[in-house]
């Protein structure tokens, strides 16, 4: 069977999209073939897979599947990918349309030059509901990490500057700390000013990627909970691919993401 896909990448956050409207085409991406598509040498090369399907509830469904074959709840790079493959496929998307994730239902709309804004899911804070920091070890080394939950798990670490190398050197042990049940994003972010922050993000399923939508979301949100960010202004989460902006509102009522997506090129595959 072959089937068209597209490629797009959301700050260098890159994934590979496919339309499957009968639902014969998902059953077909086993964790085998989704490792081997997501390959970057023998493969087309990305950070997961989102496949655009039908949705009882919404006016779409995005699934999304990691690099490493294992099925996750939502991306926020992703989703924007997702509205200009709607884009691409005929669909309306320059008013509000409805997204069905595994993070709930997101309300997105393309804004014209390659930028989307959406909604990002309520933060749930771990593990009491309340904004709690948790004293994590890794590799020795202790990091006051504050749990959060966009729809999929965070663990937010703020204190200075760091690098690639130092998330890839701590990043994949406090994925799978005990304190995380499923696995965790980490977030290392270094606080520039109440409106700013600098983000190196290890993901859960993907290793490190160049700018993370659903992480930087939980950044925002743990700063705004622990007083280093302002409420209701766009917080500029600049990453290594670049600067995503996300809003949060009073009491967390309604969080927004904004930023570009972009078209990579496309093509067939045999399933």
């Amino acid at each position: 069977m072959n089937i068209a896909f597209s490629k797009y990448h959301g700050l260098a956050n890159d994934f590979i999209l496919i339309e499957d409207r009968d639902h014969t085409i998902t059953p077909k991406l086993t964790p085998e073939r989704i490792v081997s598509l997501c390959d970057r040498h023998e493969g087309i090369g990305a950070d997961g897979i989102l496949v655009r399907t039908p949705s009882g509830e919404a006016g779409h469904r995005m699934l999304l599947f990691n690099a490493d074959g294992s099925p996750a709840e939502i991306s926020g790079n992703g989703l924007r990918c997702f509205v200009l493959f709607l884009k691409e496929r005929g669909y309306e998307v320059e008013s509000d349309i409805s997204i069905e994730t595994g993070g709930g239902v997101q309300h997105a709309r393309f804004l014209g030059e390659d930028l989307v804004e959406s909604t990002m899911p309520h933060p749930r804070f771990l593990p009491g509901g309340q904004p709690e920091l948790l004293d994590l070890r890794a590799k020795g080394v202790h990091f006051p990490v504050l749990p959060v939950n966009v729809g999929n798990p965070h663990g937010v670490i703020f204190g200075p500057e760091r690098d690639i190398v130092f998330a890839e050197t701590y990043g994949p042990t406090l994925e799978k700390h005990p304190a995380f049940p499923e696995g965790a994003n980490i977030e290392f972010v270094n606080v520039i000013s109440p409106t700013a922050c600098k983000l190196v993000v290890w993901e859960r399923g993907a290793g490190i990627t160049l700018a993370c939508g659903s992480g930087s979301t939980a950044t925002a949100c743990a700063g705004a909970a622990l007083g280093h960010f302002a409420f209701g202004k766009p917080i500029a989460i600049q990453q290594p691919g670049g600067t995503l902006r996300v809003t949060v509102s009073e009491n967390f009522s309604e969080v927004r993401q904004c930023g570009p997506a972009k078209f990579v090129f496309k093509g067939e595959i045999e399933l």
